[in-house]
């Protein structure tokens, strides 16, 4: 789950995007999503299609286990 959620923080932050941001697109709090990006809260399959839109990306580039910041 660790590659998820650094592939998340990773391209949240090429496209500029807060986390304070990414929270408001999904009806949440900072802090909680905060606690998606540390791992602290479980990401839902529905949850994790609603961040791949966000970041109008594919929920396989999200998956992957290489590192995206030597892929993008």
């Amino acid at each position: 789950m660790q590659h998820l959620t650094e592939n998340i923080r990773t391209i949240r932050e090429q496209l500029g995007y807060s986390q304070e941001y990414m929270a408001v697109k999904l009806g949440i709090g900072q802090n909680g999503y905060s606690k998606i990006e540390l791992g602290y809260t479980r990401i839902t399959v529905d949850r994790l299609f609603e961040i791949a839109k966000i970041l109008n990306t594919d929920v396989f580039v999200l998956l992957q286990q290489s590192q995206l910041k030597e892929a993008v």
